[in-house]
């Protein structure tokens, strides 16, 4: 039996998997994968570019989801030994943040997959802050052609 490769940390090996880079980066941990799913995580840090006055802001809570979305999509080709394309967020159907993480919080990001069809993908993603739920939302990301 091999061994799971989870939780991969590696700042330089996520960098690859999305297309994102410093000051943008908003994942600093992959928890889980499968073809439906994925698990992402951040940890809230003083010099986060979305922190004011100690609290994630609501467009960091939103990065970090899209981004999660972005690792799913990432590791997927990583796995198949291709290079992973570029996407964007398409939409946010709706999104609920019930409250704001502060700094030194780690956040645990899970991702379901609902549909995909031609380079579009609905996403369900909740957000947690230890055991609390602090946000969820239905995205739709585009990949670039």
């Amino acid at each position: 039996m091999t061994a799971s490769p989870f939780p991969i940390v590696d700042k330089l090996f996520l960098q690859e998997l999305l297309p994102h880079r410093a000051p943008m980066v908003m994942i600093d941990c992959l928890y889980d994968f499968n073809e439906k799913t994925v698990a992402a995580g951040l940890t809230v840090r003083e010099d986060n570019i979305f922190v004011e006055d100690d609290i994630l802001l609501e467009a960091g809570i939103i990065e970090h989801m899209a981004q999660s979305i972005a690792l799913h999509t990432g590791y997927s080709f990583y796995i198949q030994q291709k290079t992973p394309p570029i996407g964007y967020l398409g939409t946010i159907k709706s999104i609920s943040i019930n409250s704001f993480p502060r700094v030194g919080d780690k956040l645990l990001t899970k991702a379901t997959i609902l549909q995909e069809f031609m380079g579009v993908t609905l996403v369900s993603i909740e957000t947690f802050a230890g055991d609390e739920q602090i946000a969820q939302a239905e995205i739709k990301s585009v990949i670039a052609s």
